[in-house]
C-alpha cells in the first residue's frame, strides 16, 4: 500500500466515502480508512434531499442510490401529544416547490455499500478497512498511526469518523454536548397499505414517531421515546413490538411486520467547537449530531463534504497546499451548522417540554404553516428540502441519522 497521500479520510461511512470519492476525482491522492468489507445493517435509513442527491449525482452514484430507496413526495406532521391545545396536521408537498419529490429515503447500509463500491473502482483512491490509532502533525504533513501497526502520511486529515471521533480528539478540538432524555428505535417495516410516498411524522410527548417510505409498501421507522421505554420495547417479541407500532400509528398503513434488525440509539446534540485544526478538517457527525428531526443529519454532513471537496479541489488545481483551504471551509460551514443545530434543538425541546405556553406557540406556528402557502414554502426551503439559490454549498439529512 502507498504510504504518502494528499488527503487521508478517516471514517468509512457515507460522509467519509463521499469525501474520498470527491477528492480522488479531483486528482488528489487519497486514502480512506475504516471502510468495512460489508456494511453493518442496523435498520436505519437516511432521507437524502435533492440538494444532496445533486452532489452525489456529480460523484456518479446518484442513480445507484435512488435504485435502493423510495421517493419522498410529501411530509405530514400529526400531533398526538395530547396537549391541551392540539396542533393541526400539516402536509408539506414537493409539488408546491415545483419538484417531483423532496428526495429519496435509502437504508444506511445501502448508501455505504453503493459508495464503497464506487470508491474501490476509482484510480488514485486507496480504500482500507484499517482503523486509525492516532496521528501527529509535523510541519507540512500529518503522520498517521494505524491500529495493529504501520504508519502513513498525508498533507491533510479529514475526520468523518462519527460522534466519538478519534480525529477530533487527536486534533484537540473540543465539543459541546447536550444529552436528551430520549432514545431512537429504528427498523424497517412492511405494511399492507400504500404509503403513497408520504412520510408520516407523529409528534408524541416523548419525541417524533416517524414512518418514512423506503420501498413498495415498506417504511423505515424512527420511534423516539424515553430510554427506559426503549429498553422495554426491545425486550418484546417481534410480533408484540409490531403490534405496538401498529397501535401507535393508529393502523394508518395497516398491521405492520418488522423486517431486518431493530436497534436503539441514545439521542444527544453535539457540536464541535471548531471545524478545523492544523491540517485537520471535520465533516459529518464528527462535527455535529442531533436528533432525527427534519432529516437534517446526513444532509448537513453532505453539505460539509461538498463545501470541503470543492475548496480542496480548487486549491489542488491552483497548485496550493490543501491546508490553505481550511480557513475558508470553516467560515463557509460554521453558521449553517450552528443555526441548524440550534433549530433542531429548539424543535425537539419544544416537543418534549409539556408546558402550555410552548404548546400554544407550537400550535399557532403549525396553523400558520398550514394556512399560509408562502410561509409553508419558505419553511421547506429553509429546511433544506429545496435550496433557495440552487446550490447546496455553504449550508442537509435521518435522515434518521
Amino acid at each position: 500500500m502507498e504510504r504518502q497521500f494528499d488527503t487521508a479520510v478517516v471514517g468509512g461511512g457515507a460522509a467519509g466515502l463521499a469525501s474520498a470519492i470527491g477528492l480522488a476525482q479531483a486528482g488528489l491522492r487519497t486514502l480512506v480508512l475504516g471502510v468495512p468489507d460489508s456494511p453493518h445493517d442496523d435498520g436505519r435509513s437516511a432521507a437524502l434531499f435533492e440538494s444532496s442527491l445533486a452532489f452525489l449525482d456529480r460523484l456518479g452514484v446518484g442513480d445507484a442510490l435512488r435504485a435502493r430507496g423510495a421517493p419522498l413526495r410529501a411530509i405530514r406532521l400529526i400531533d398526538v401529544t395530547g396537549a391541551l391545545v392540539r396542533a393541526p396536521t400539516v402536509t408539506f408537498k414537493a409539488a408546491e416547490l415545483g419538484q417531483d419529490c423532496f428526495g429519496w429515503n435509502i437504508p444506511n447500509a445501502a448508501i455505504v455499500a453503493v459508495l464503497a463500491e464506487a470508491a474501490r473502482a476509482i484510480p488514485g483512491l486507496t480504500v482500507s478497512a484499517a482503523l486509525l490509532d492516532g496521528f501527529e502533525v509535523d510541519g507540512g504533513e500529518a503522520r498517521l498511526r494505524i491500529a495493529g501497526g504501520g504508519e502513513m502520511a498525508a498533507r491533510l486529515v479529514i475526520g468523518a469518523d462519527g460522534q466519538r471521533s478519534r480525529v477530533r480528539a487527536a486534533a484537540g478540538i473540543g465539543f459541546r454536548e447536550k444529552p436528551y432524555p430520549q432514545a431512537a428505535i429504528t427498523c424497517r417495516l412492511a405494511h399492507p397499505r400504500d404509503h403513497e410516498d408520504v412520510s408520516l411524522e407523529f409528534h408524541t410527548r416523548e419525541g417524533p414517531f416517524t414512518f418514512v417510505p423506503v420501498g413498495e409498501r415498506r417504511s423505515a421507522l424512527v420511534w423516539i421515546m424515553r430510554p427506559e421505554k426503549a429498553e422495554a420495547m426491545l425486550a418484546l417479541s417481534r410480533a408484540e413490538f409490531a403490534a405496538r407500532i401498529t397501535r401507535a400509528a393508529m393502523s394508518i398503513l395497516g398491521a405492520v411486520t418488522i423486517e431486518g434488525p431493530v436497534a436503539a440509539v441514545p439521542m444527544r446534540k453535539l457540536v464541535a467547537d471548531r471545524l478545523t485544526a492544523p491540517r485537520v478538517a471535520l465533516v459529518g457527525e464528527a462535527a455535529h449530531a442531533f436528533p432525527p428531526i427534519g432529516a437534517q443529519g446526513l444532509n448537513l454532513g453532505l453539505k460539509d463534504v461538498e463545501a470541503l471537496v470543492g475548496m480542496l479541489a480548487g486549491a489542488h488545481a491552483r497548485g496550493e497546499d490543501p491546508a490553505a483551504a481550511l480557513p475558508a471551509y470553516a467560515r463557509a460551514r460554521r453558521m449553517d451548522v450552528e443555526l441548524r443545530s440550534a433549530g433542531v434543538d429548539l424543535l425537539n425541546s419544544a416537543l418534549i417540554a409539556g408546558r402550555f405556553p410552548v404548546d400554544l406557540a407550537r400550535a399557532l406556528g403549525l396553523a400558520a404553516l398550514r394556512d399560509l402557502a408562502p410561509l409553508r414554502r419558505l419553511a421547506m426551503r429553509i429546511g433544506g428540502w429545496n435550496p433557495p439559490f440552487g446550490s447546496a454549498v455553504g449550508a442537509d439529512g435521518a435522515g434518521t441519522r
